[in-house]
């Protein structure tokens, strides 16, 4: 998992519960591959990620149970790629590398790919995307050496971009948006903090959160649907990583069952979710989709 990442803002307290009871887990697994993420799930039971035969991975759409390389014929099946989040009109974002190992974000929108850079940026990816069109992402600034020297979020619409910093921030990424346009990411006071915050930004105001279990030193948001339903990832004192759905101050704890690490990217407006899970530490990705309340399969 990427390290991230952070001012006049509310901290939430929260209460847990358990997952298990909650959701039925389907694994998806791109067939004959090494490697399987799912980051984004629409309204439609549309996913997006991205799959792995041989280096490098390659951005994935799943749909009506199939599972298909997204623009095979582009940058993005000839170099590394990943898609993070579509929309309802069929739109997909994500990034991709170019030969000299820098990433650009992109939109994909009615066959037509558009590269997404802020200006001046080392690197840019983009992280979510609303039915308007408006994209989240981050970009940063890396030295002579290679190192990335501070991270910043941004908005994106129609070529413009607004550059996001959570306020007194050190580094900010913006990962998923809905349709009111509230969106959520992560931030923290340096590259070098141990500790990392969530938050979400919603009626021009920033609220910072933290998972406030067993010691946890990290809360990531990832996605916000409509109903303002978060997902994420938190870290726990022993280095365990799970994901997490946040419904207003309730907090749940999402583990795929059995498995060593599990991540939550996407969540759509039926509170379906998408993810990651490694079966052992020394496991390829797998992604999954959970369906809450009752068995269903994307």
């Amino acid at each position: 998992m990427k390290k991230f990442l952070l001012g006049g803002a509310a901290v939430l307290l929260v209460s847990f519960t358990s997952a298990s009871a909650q959701f039925t887990f389907t694994s998806i697994d791109y067939p004959g591959g090494t490697l399987t993420t799912t980051r984004g799930i629409n309204n439609h039971g549309e996913i997006v990620g991205a799959y792995r035969i041989v280096p490098p991975r390659h951005a994935l759409l799943v749909k009506a149970g199939k599972l298909a390389p997204i623009d095979p014929n582009s940058v993005l099946g000839t170099n590394f790629s990943e898609a993070f989040k579509n929309n309802d009109r069929g739109d997909v974002v994500g990034d991709y590398l170019d030969d000299n190992g820098f990433a650009h974000g992109f939109l994909l929108r009615k066959g037509v790919l558009t590269p997404i850079d802020f200006p001046g940026a080392s690197n840019t990816e983009a992280h979510g995307i609303n039915d308007s069109g408006t994209v989240v992402g981050q970009w940063d600034i890396v030295d002579s050496s290679g190192n990335v020297v501070v991270i910043h979020g941004f908005t994106w619409n129609n070529g413009n971009f607004t550059q996001v910093d959570f306020p007194e921030s050190g580094d900010t990424s913006v990962n998923g948006i809905n349709a009111r346009g509230d969106f959520v990411g992560v931030w923290d006071t340096g590259l070098t903090s141990p500790i990392v915050h969530g938050f979400v930004f919603s009626k021009g105001q920033f609220i910072s959160f933290d998972v406030r279990f067993a010691g946890a030193t990290l809360t990531q948001a990832n996605d916000i649907n409509a109903k303002g339903s978060i997902v994420g990832e938190w870290l726990d004192a022993s280095g365990g990583i799970h994901g997490f759905l946040a419904e207003g101050a309730k907090f749940t704890s999402i583990d795929y069952p059995d498995a060593a690490i599990t991540s939550a990217w996407g969540i759509n407006s039926a509170g379906q979710i998408v993810g990651n899970h490694v079966d052992t530490l020394s496991s390829s990705s797998r992604g999954y989709f959970a369906q809450p309340g009752k068995k269903g399969k994307p």
